[in-house]
């Protein structure tokens, strides 16, 4: 009797289940429950602090007469620029990859399994991150509107704002969108790769946008439309009366960013039909694979053969279990006697990964070197090259820490692991930003006979401060991922690095007190600045020696921290 009711009752089950269709928007709330405390609406939070940033800059920059032609709200429009020159398609392309890798991380919440398309889910997804990309404008563009309410200022332009908020509402949607179809090629490696491939779209993007054919250019795309909306060149300059900047059509960048947002649209959704447990899992071991120690973490998810069992229990196994072969990590855990931290870390830390890094830095400084005067490259090192690769060091070495930090701690000190981490990553990081600079400068002229200057000029003296700066940075950017995540500390340092290039890379501006503020900068301020050299070395170290402490205090709570 049981074989004859038992096909009854599936039926009558799968039945039931094909009359049950979800709705949108019942998956778009889904998605808005589970995006809660996430980064997708934290995101907001940096718009708003970069916002805050730019009012301070703008009355800064009017009070202290560096800037002396004054528009509405002091010029607030204009320092927006940098929003969409540096700011936007890095962090929506952020934004998108970190949602698909929460779902990873979070195996889907167990819905991967359930009677949707995993299209459908992917469509809802991008619904709220649009959501979210139009709050992020309005965190903008209010903020900057109410200010100039408040100081008497009125509501200015408000048709040009108007058009650049809705505008940067769909670069960002389409950023969000090409970040989740990055992730699903490059999986957790895309959190770091795609902002800094967002910048660099982004700085193309502005350096072309005025230029004649920048309709064959996709990243002039983004950056032509705010031009005229925000009254400045590509380089942030303010529009002179007369300026044809003023009449660029805004149509056809409107019409080909829709193009390229909807391209990134369809690969996400076609993307999430591929977007299972299964594969997620297959493709981390694939990746997992290039990296140190990572072919034994993907082995373990398959091998159920202990290291400590005899060789001849092993071999009587059937011939489908593998077996663990000795690496250098279980040989060195049958000698007796102590540990060198520095040694362990040396097993652990992402030497490939920064290797092809470092290809890839100097490959592009040797273009520059050939292409343009040795300043361009001085100039790019100096405001990117230095920061971004300093940062990327200290933000890895927390990220193939975090999984065993509670292991690691409870055999030796945090201050331990952690200086031991910062020395090897500072001997594999020194001589390649030393190398990078070398060939900077190759051709240009280091020395002077002038008695009334200094004997050496500036590229020197920004050489004199790059270990102190490159140490800061590393350090901060590894204390802020430990005490709080690291998607944190990536968008602190785009933060930074764009505070950086606004200050840096100003000779006016850097020659006030706002060169303080910039300390991602201060490598290219040493150097137009020879005399602050010593001071620039000190506060460094000073800044670097306290987040490193600062880490290490957090070290528990960062073991105990969900």
């Amino acid at each position: 009797m049981s074989t004859v009711v038992q096909p009854q009752t599936r039926v009558k089950a799968q039945g039931t289940a094909a009359k049950v269709r979800v709705g949108l928007w019942d998956l778009v709330r889904a998605e808005l429950t589970r995006s809660r405390r996430t980064f997708t609406w934290g995101v907001i939070g940096a718009t708003l602090i970069f916002t805050v940033h730019t009012i301070i800059l703008a009355n800064a920059s009017i009070s202290s007469g560096v800037v002396t032609e004054l528009q509405w709200n002091g010029n607030a429009l204009a320092w927006m620029h940098m929003y969409a020159g540096g700011f936007a398609v890095p962090l929506g392309l952020l934004t998108g990859a970190m949602a698909q890798w929460r779902e990873q991380r979070w195996r889907q919440g167990g819905t991967a399994w359930r009677a949707v398309a995993p299209r459908r889910v992917a469509g809802a997804r991008l619904v709220v991150l649009s959501l979210s990309a139009l709050a992020c404008q309005v965190a903008l563009v209010a903020p900057v509107v109410g200010h100039a309410l408040i100081v008497g200022n009125g509501w200015g332009p408000w048709d040009r704002y108007l058009l650049f908020a809705t505008y940067m509402w769909i670069v960002v949607t389409g950023a969000c969108a090409w970040g989740m179809a990055a992730f699903h090629v490059l999986r957790v490696v895309s959190v770091g790769v795609a902002p800094v491939l967002g910048f660099v779209w982004s700085v193309a993007g502005v350096v072309q946008a005025e230029r004649s054919n920048w309709w064959m250019l996709p990243w002039a795309w983004t950056a032509r439309v705010p031009l005229p909306l925000l009254g400045v060149h590509g380089s942030s300059v303010l529009l002179e009366a007369d300026s044809p900047v003023w009449g660029y059509p805004l149509l056809p960048g409107f019409l080909l960013t829709i193009g390229l947002t909807l391209v990134g649209v369809g690969l996400a959704v076609l993307c999430g039909a591929s977007g299972g447990a299964g594969s997620s899992a297959s493709s981390v071991s694939r990746l997992s694979r290039l990296l140190p120690g990572g072919r034994d973490a993907a082995d373990d998810q398959s091998e159920t053969v202990s290291e400590q069992a005899p060789v001849e229990v092993t071999t009587s196994l059937p011939r489908g279990i593998p077996i663990r072969r000795a690496t250098t990590t279980t040989r060195m855990a049958r000698i007796p006697g102590p540990r060198s931290a520095v040694l362990a870390m040396a097993g652990v830390l992402p030497w490939i990964v920064w290797a092809v890094l470092t290809v890839l830095l100097l490959a592009f400084l040797g273009v520059l070197h050939t292409v343009y005067p040795p300043g361009y490259g001085q100039s790019f090192l100096e405001l990117m090259g230095v920061p971004v690769a300093a940062a990327l060091v200290g933000i890895t070495v927390w990220g193939r820490l975090q999984p065993a930090w509670r292991a690691l701690i409870t055999r030796r000190g945090a201050g331990a692991i952690l200086t031991s981490a910062a020395v090897l990553s500072g001997f594999f990081l020194i001589p390649v930003l030393g190398a990078s600079w070398g060939m900077t400068v190759l051709g240009d002229t280091l020395t002077r006979t002038d008695p009334t200057l200094p004997a050496v000029t500036g590229p020197v003296y920004g050489f004199m401060v790059m270990p102190a700066v490159a140490f800061m940075i590393a350090a901060v950017s590894l204390a802020v991922a430990l005490s709080t995540r690291i998607v944190v500390a990536i968008v602190l340092n785009i933060i930074l690095v764009i505070m950086g290039l606004l200050i840096g890379g100003n000779e006016v501006l850097a020659a006030t007190w706002l060169w303080r503020l910039a300390p991602w900068g201060w490598m290219s301020i040493a150097h137009q600045f020879p005399e602050r050299w010593l001071t620039i070395v000190v506060l460094s170290l000073l800044i670097g020696s306290v987040a490193m402490g600062t880490a290490a205090l957090g070290a528990r709570r960062a073991a105990i921290r969900d």
